[in-house]
């Protein structure tokens, strides 16, 4: 790196927007001074730059963990005189819970439960999942016993204690999620935005001369609606694109990796990219493997969905799961500053080897 890229500091940036600004939560007025910094910072190093509105319910899932309890526990309710009318209030619940809990992340409010739980969590996310599934079988079981005439206490108190456990373990989930504390999100994911800004600073006087860059900082991106956003409003332009996306890139105690799928969001992204990237990495005397994401998911997924080329940088456990998830630790002094240097300096080698073959 020369002289000039050194005036930018990524620790930096990341430092004045916890301390001068502080927590973000989406569509917050914080959310938008943030936003409004970094076009800031970008004005000085771009061509051009541009902001986009967008409609978001950024509260969606939390609250809809809470609906899908209190479904359950009706169905519980009704289970010995209205088993169908349980069956489809469970389904009803298990539907919710896999396409706001499991699909879509989306507060920057402290997740306690997955500080407790770390690497094990998406084993407590995936048994509530199946426990609201058995207790939507359970009914529908009750329901052919009913009109059969063959129910009994025995096959009552069997049946039934399946969705009483589901309602004690979707309670502990559903209000044990988050709490009313919010992070300072300096890793997830000031750390993705200040690589971002530090590429800016980087290729503001090493112009690249096949490539248009585009450099973004999505908006609510732990609900990833401004990705999903975005990806609606320019698929067409992306065609032809390649994104490489950056998430929790601070710290992480397994290291960098080169994300080729996310399951939890069902994504797959594209190898060949990714295989690219990691040739670039070991160009640039830092290799780094190509890892699937053990829970979670990133910005990158919505571009996959649709069919684009997209991978994800993140910084894992080495149980290649986020090595901050909605923690209150999750603040400047932690941040590892030789991870975001690596991420840039890959990221930079990628984008010159990338060049230099158009």
């Amino acid at each position: 790196m020369n002289a000039q890229e050194k005036k930018f500091s990524m620790l930096g940036f990341i430092k004045e927007i916890c301390e001068n600004i502080g927590p973000r939560l989406g569509t917050s007025e914080n959310e938008k001074k943030a936003g409004l910094r970094i076009k800031e910072i970008l004005e000085k190093q771009v061509d051009k730059v541009e902001m986009e509105d967008f409609t978001c319910h950024p509260k969606g899932f939390l609250e809809f963990t809470k609906v899908a309890w209190f479904s359950g526990l009706l169905g519980f309710l009704l289970f010995l005189w209205l088993p169908l009318i349980s069956m489809l209030l469970c389904f009803y619940a298990i539907t919710t819970f896999v396409f706001e809990l499991l699909m879509g992340k989306e507060s920057a409010y402290e997740f306690p439960l997955f500080a407790k739980f770390k690497h094990k969590f998406d084993k407590l996310a995936y048994t509530t999942a199946g426990l609201i599934l058995f207790s939507a079988i359970s009914g529908l079981i009750k329901f052919i016993l009913d009109i059969l005439y063959i129910s009994n206490l025995i096959t009552n108190i069997i049946l039934i204690s399946i969705p009483f456990v589901t309602v004690l373990v979707g309670g502990y989930v559903a209000f044990g999620l988050h709490s009313k504390k919010v992070i300072l999100g300096a890793n997830d994911n000031l750390s993705g935005v200040a690589v971002v800004l530090a590429l800016a600073h980087h290729f503001s006087s090493q112009k690249l001369n096949n490539i248009e860059l585009w450099l973004i900082s999505f908006s609510c991106e732990e609900c990833m609606r401004g990705s999903k956003r975005f990806v609606k409003r320019h698929f067409e332009e992306l065609q032809d694109s390649y994104t490489i996306n950056y998430d929790m890139v601070g710290r992480g105690a397994g290291g960098l990796a080169i994300i080729s799928a996310e399951p939890a969001y069902l994504v797959k992204h594209d190898m060949d990219l990714a295989l690219e990237f990691q040739k670039s990495s070991k160009n640039a005397n830092m290799e780094l493997p190509i890892e699937i994401l053990g829970f979670g998911g990133s910005d990158a997924a919505y571009f996959s969905r649709k069919g684009l080329s997209a991978i994800s940088i993140f910084g894992l456990t080495p149980e290649n799961y986020p090595d901050t998830w909605h923690e209150l630790t999750d603040t400047p002094e932690f941040i590892e500053e030789d991870k975001l240097d690596a991420t840039l300096k890959t990221t930079i080698q990628f984008l010159k080897d990338l060049d230099s073959s158009l």
